[in-house]
């Protein structure tokens, strides 16, 4: 889904502001998102641009630095539509059960945050936590 949103703002723009988005992309200029190399774009079709994107910064963040780079580029309205498209074709948070489903339980108050450290005997499975949002960093150490 992404990738048809992303792939159409790109058809749509002419083939200088394509130039100058993928000049963007391999700017520093983008707080917190790290730069895709010259080498990988400048030859790149609107295709690979986005393939390119969304392997770097997975859809959502693909999507973000996408509107990002249009409103640097002063191209509001295609940054707008972009906006309105992703967020009318991504699922609601918390959807809601059906009619005639009971009431859920009430979840609880608070979890406690998750631990910063993790282990497992041979042949345990350690089940993480989710994380979704905008930029996150995280220091994975496996030890065998």
């Amino acid at each position: 889904m992404v990738d048809k949103l992303l792939l159409g703002t790109l058809e749509d723009l002419d083939k200088g502001d394509f130039g100058t988005f993928k000049g963007f992309l391999s700017q520093e200029n983008l707080d917190g998102v790290k730069p895709i190399a010259v080498s990988k774009l400048e030859d790149a079709s609107r295709g690979q641009t986005v393939t390119r994107m969304t392997r770097s910064y997975g859809g959502e963040m693909a999507v973000e630095v996408a509107v990002k780079i249009l409103k640097e580029m002063s191209n509001m309205k295609a940054a707008e539509k972009l906006t309105k498209k992703y967020a009318a074709a991504s699922p609601p948070a918390a959807a809601s059960p059906p009619a005639d489903s009971p009431p859920a339980a009430s979840p609880p108050a608070a979890l406690p945050p998750a631990a910063n450290t993790m282990s497992a005997q041979n042949g345990s499975v350690i089940v993480a936590p989710t994380v979704s949002g905008s930029l996150h960093t995280f220091n994975l150490t496996i030890n065998k």
